[in-house]
């Protein structure tokens, strides 16, 4: 929650005049208005970056799928598959496969792998399309929290800027 006061410049400053206005956030400490935009931007920045982190883990998860998958792929196609049940387990479980396009038991047949393949291929064209499309979207949050950081950086330098231009005015 976000709370505001005002704070006069100095002790003289009657009914509030010359004052401040201060924020805090959660009971935190007093912030200036510039202090809490740059925090509300580093802030998101952070989240975004976080949210970069986790898809990013995400892809290298469903690249390891993929690896394992045209590594099988390649096993149905030279009929070299050695155990059928981890490979057909591996369809089912992770690229989600029915049950119809991974049966229990392997049909060695040209026309039995074939089926068995063009699923797998189908599948893996979904995979790759959604990994593009995460790609996207890690770009995207890439982009978002280098926004938010160079704002809340703008802010700050601006703040710091102001606050010596008033330092000097009251100087004089």
């Amino acid at each position: 929650m976000i709370e505001s006061v005002q704070i006069a410049t100095n002790r003289y400053a009657p009914n509030g005049a010359q004052a401040i206005n201060m924020y805090s956030v959660d009971g935190g400490d007093n912030l200036t208005f510039g202090q809490l935009l740059a925090a509300v931007c580093i802030r998101a920045g952070a989240n975004m970056e976080a949210q970069s982190i986790n898809k990013m883990n995400y892809m290298n998860k469903n690249v390891e799928v993929l690896g394992t998958a045209s590594e099988y792929l390649s096993q149905l196609a030279t009929n070299t598959v050695t155990n059928w049940a981890t490979v057909r387990d591996f369809l089912r479980n992770k690229l989600g496969m029915s049950s119809t396009d991974a049966p229990d038991s392997l049909n060695t047949s040209y026309e039995g792998r074939f089926k068995v393949i063009n699923a797998m291929k189908t599948t893996m064209e979904t995979l790759t399309r959604q990994a593009q499309e995460d790609m996207i979207d890690v770009q995207s949050l890439i982009n978002q929290r280098d926004v938010a950081y160079t704002t809340g950086t703008s802010l700050i330098k601006e703040t710091g800027g102001s606050s010596m231009n008033i330092a000097q005015i009251l100087a004089l």
